[in-house]
């Protein structure tokens, strides 16, 4: 008799039924939350075709992506936002690419400006839109004893905006104008070109690493 007094059976009061109930609420509570987090998205910018420097950046430009949002915080541009007027980017952004809100940036603000180049001659089938570029000068010869100078590069890594290429009767590159951001610090030096007896070139550039200011 003694012994059956000591064993009786557990209440639902008892504190340590009590705790283990509320644990496995809170674990399904949390494992419902992180499910429905993983799985929530949302709306943010893509760029519908490559996005160049001194370009203005409007909604025309950009796409909506769905994206999971825990990935995202506030580092991408919200598409419920609208872009700011007179707005480009720091950096190429390729075509499909999601918009950072760290890379727009006011026209006004960008440390350098878009040049249209003339190109003598074929351009390589690689150089297009948001492909980078770097740009010789070649001086023109003033007279038979004059032997000329080497080129010389004069831009490295401009990012191209605009290319317009001609094409002969027989299907040969006669030439093309390719609109170029370039930097301020190559800008005198590109400009003086323009204006001088040289002769430009372009060639396709290995893509850079990206980093915040890019070409800015």
């Amino acid at each position: 008799m003694e012994l059956s007094k000591r064993i009786r059976r557990p209440k639902w009061t008892d504190a340590r039924l009590l705790v283990g109930a509320v644990l496995v609420v809170v674990a399904i509570v949390a494992t419902y939350l992180l499910i429905s987090t993983a799985n929530a998205t949302t709306r943010v910018w893509a760029s519908a075709s490559p996005l160049v420097p001194g370009q203005v950046v409007s909604a025309d430009d950009l796409t909506v992506a769905e994206v999971n949002l825990a990935d995202i915080g506030d580092k991408y541009l919200s598409a419920d936002a609208g872009i700011p007027e007179s707005s480009s980017v720091r950096t190429v952004i390729a075509a499909g690419e999601l918009l950072p809100a760290s890379a727009l940036a006011p026209v006004a603000e960008l440390k350098g400006r878009v040049v249209a180049i003339d190109v003598a001659g074929s351009v390589p089938t690689v150089v297009d839109t948001g492909s980078l570029v770097d740009v010789w000068a070649q001086p023109e010869s003033k007279g038979l004893d004059d032997e000329g100078l080497d080129p010389q590069q004069i831009v490295t890594s401009a990012p191209v905006s605009n290319i317009s290429r001609e094409v002969g009767s027989f299907g040969v590159g006669d030439g093309a104008r390719i609109e170029v951001f370039v930097a301020s610090t190559e800008l005198a030096e590109v400009l003086g070109a323009l204006d001088g007896n040289s002769v430009l070139s372009v060639v396709g550039a290995p893509a850079a690493v990206k980093a915040e200011g890019g070409q800015s």
